[in-house]
C-alpha cells in the first residue's frame, strides 16, 4: 500500500487494522495462486505470515512457492535463502 493507505490503516482500531491486513495478505495469496511465477510476491507473502505470527502458513506458502517456481533455480535459491533467514524449517 502507498503512504496514504498506510496512514489510514495505522489510524484504525486494532481489530479493524488486523482485518484489513489479513484481507491484503489473503489477496496476495490468491494472486500468487493464480500466477505463482513471482518470487518477490512469494517473499512478501511468506514474510507477511511470519510477521503475523502464523509460522504454519508461512511454511505452507514456502512449499507452494517452491512448487510454483520449480525449474527456476535462481528463484528457488532466493526463496530458500529468504526462508532460512526468517528461520523457517520447511
Amino acid at each position: 500500500p502507498g503512504p496514504a493507505a498506510v496512514a489510514a490503516i495505522t489510524g484504525m482500531p486494532e481489530q479493524q487494522r488486523r482485518e484489513v491486513i489479513m484481507q491484503m495478505v489473503e489477496g496476495l495469496a490468491a494472486r500468487l495462486k493464480a500466477n505463482g511465477r513471482d518470487p518477490e510476491g512469494w517473499q512478501r507473502l511468506i514474510r507477511s505470515w511470519a510477521v503475523l505470527g502464523d509460522t504454519s502458513k508461512a511454511e505452507a506458502a514456502l512449499g507452494e512457492a517452491r512448487k510454483a517456481l520449480s525449474g527456476d533455480d535462481k528463484a528457488l535459491g532466493e526463496i530458500n535463502t529468504f526462508a532460512k533467514n526468517l528461520g523457517l524449517k520447511s
